[in-house]
């Protein structure tokens, strides 16, 4: 679809979000760590420490489960105590513990409430105001507080980000599900009109042969004739309609061919107008052309790059072209060492539409293939 990104650059897109999630709970791990390690490193005894771990470890268990609780009723206890625990352990055990305040502002970037910024800059505030009271100075009051909501604010980025792949993937899927619907009414207009008027014409001819049969033979057989006459030309009408349905479509050719040679490890670009209005012959040519373009690429060229481009009037069939060129070998002929076929019937489908077909060496090197209606 065009201006949406094809399912390629979807999955990589999710691959990075959901890699760079990962980075920031190993971050908010690692911060609790650190901060255990404070309260050891503190000379506390022991009871006092063990009981701030232990409060920790229960913050972490509660961070990394806290976003598959979608449920409201489930989340928000565990966010109230996210955002309790760490608070108190800041006043009382420590302010380095204000750090790990970052599980609740992460949890509130991803949770139900639709303006989460006002929570995750009210837990940042209080974080550093704690961490100052439980014996913190202002400088690192300032930047356990800024962790917090930094934390918080990056989630809120991804939840967004999140939340536009969906929205992409949905309309993507209702684009075909319309794109489909609009064929099947053209395919319905067209086929109505083909046969519609040949059996009305039927229908009525063969209520006059028989009407006529008792009294006027000659006429009834003059009739019978006219309907199979009818008959045959609808159904050769229905034939080449059927033949054009068939013929692939340019759009089809292009994103096949991109996803093809991203496969084979070959960058491809292409360029080509935005949309196009094109007789169905002509763009099931420039179709072709791509296809047998492309697999020559595959094939035979050992290319590291190829070009496919679309030249002329979108909306005029005269003067319109279809180029596929790359920096690989030269190759004119199958792997068995015969001539290829693939050039030649392209060929023939050009002149039969008044076109004409160019291939070979490419200026820089490689092999181009060019494709072009004049009439």
């Amino acid at each position: 679809m065009d201006g949406l990104p094809d399912a390629e650059d979807e999955g990589r897109i999710t691959r990075l979000w959901s890699a760079r999630d990962r980075s920031r709970l190993l971050l908010l791990v690692a911060v609790t760590v650190w901060a255990s390690a404070a309260q050891v490193a503190a000379g506390t005894p022991a009871w006092p420490t063990a009981a701030a771990i232990a409060l920790g470890v229960l913050l972490s268990v509660l961070g990394l489960t806290v976003r598959s609780a979608a449920e409201p009723r489930v989340w928000w206890p565990r966010f109230a105590a996210l955002a309790a625990i760490p608070l108190l352990l800041a006043f009382v055990a420590g302010p380095w513990w204000a750090a790990t305040a970052a599980w609740a502002s992460t949890a509130a970037g991803w949770g139900p409430p639709r303006r989460a910024q006002p929570y995750v800059v009210g837990l940042g505030l209080s974080a550093g105001l704690l961490a100052f009271a439980g014996g913190g100075d202002a400088g690192l009051a300032l930047v356990l507080g800024g962790f917090v909501a930094l934390a918080g604010l990056f989630a809120v980025q991804a939840r967004h980000a999140s939340e536009l792949m969906t929205e992409l993937r949905e309309t993507k899927q209702e684009l075909a599900r319309l794109a489909v619907v609009e064929e099947r009414n053209r395919i319905a207009r067209d086929l109505h009109d083909l046969v519609g008027h040949s059996l009305s014409v039927v229908a009525v001819k063969t209520e006059l042969a028989r009407r006529l049969l008792p009294i006027d033979t000659g006429r009834a057989d003059g009739e019978l004739k006219d309907i199979d006459a009818i008959v045959r030309r609808a159904l050769s009408e229905v034939r080449q309609a059927v033949t054009g349905y068939r013929q692939p479509t340019l759009a089809a050719e292009l994103s096949s061919a991109v996803q093809a040679a991203r496969a084979a490890g070959i960058r491809c670009e292409v360029s080509s107008p935005a949309s196009w209005d094109l007789p169905v012959a002509v763009e099931g040519l420039l179709a072709w052309t791509v296809r047998e373009g492309i697999t020559n690429v595959l094939r035979h060229s050992g290319a590291a790059n190829c070009w496919i481009t679309v030249t002329g009037d979108a909306g005029d069939a005269a003067g319109i072209a279809v180029e596929v060129a790359d920096d690989g070998a030269v190759r004119d002929r199958d792997d068995d060492g015969r001539p290829g076929n693939g050039l030649a019937g392209l060929s023939e489908r050009a002149r039969a539409l008044g076109g004409s077909l160019t291939a070979g060496r490419r200026d820089g090197g490689g092999f181009r293939l060019r494709v072009e209606v004049t009439g």
